[in-house]
C-alpha cells in the first residue's frame, strides 16, 4: 500500500470519528423492516481504507444497521472473506439469501445496489 492511500485512509478513519453521519429518518414500521432485512448484510471493512470507510457511511446515512465486520482487527473475520468469498478484499457486502450468499466487492456496486435496494 501506497503512503499516500494510507494517509488518506487515516484522514478518512479521523473525519469518521468525529463527525457523525445523520441517517435519513423513517417510519418506526419501516425502520424495522429495514433492521430485519440489514441482519442479512455483513460489511467486511478496514479502517485504514477509505472506500471501505465510505461504503460503511453510506449504509449508516441509508439507515441501514449492517453486520460489520474489521478483518485487520479479527482474523476470523478475515478467515470468512477469503472461504466465502474467495478474494481477501475489502470492502466487501455479503447478502445472505434464502439458499446462497451474494458477494459484492465493488465499491460502486455496493453503492448501486444500496440505492437500487434501499
Amino acid at each position: 500500500m501506497n503512503v499516500a492511500r494510507q494517509l488518506k485512509g487515516m484522514a478518512f478513519d479521523l473525519v469518521d470519528r468525529v463527525v457523525p453521519v445523520k441517517p435519513v429518518v423513517h417510519a418506526p414500521d419501516l425502520q424495522t423492516v429495514l433492521d430485519r432485512e440489514s441482519r442479512r448484510m455483513h460489511l467486511y471493512f478496514s479502517r485504514n481504507c477509505p472506500a471501505s470507510i465510505q461504503v460503511r457511511r453510506h449504509c449508516l446515512r441509508l439507515g441501514l444497521r449492517v453486520v460489520e465486520k474489521d478483518v485487520e482487527r479479527v482474523d476470523a473475520y478475515r478467515n470468512e472473506l477469503v472461504n466465502g468469498g474467495g478474494i481477501p478484499r475489502v470492502p466487501c457486502l455479503r447478502i445472505d439469501g434464502e439458499q446462497n450468499s451474494e458477494w459484492l466487492y465493488s465499491p460502486d456496486a455496493i453503492h448501486g445496489y444500496l440505492n437500487r435496494r434501499y
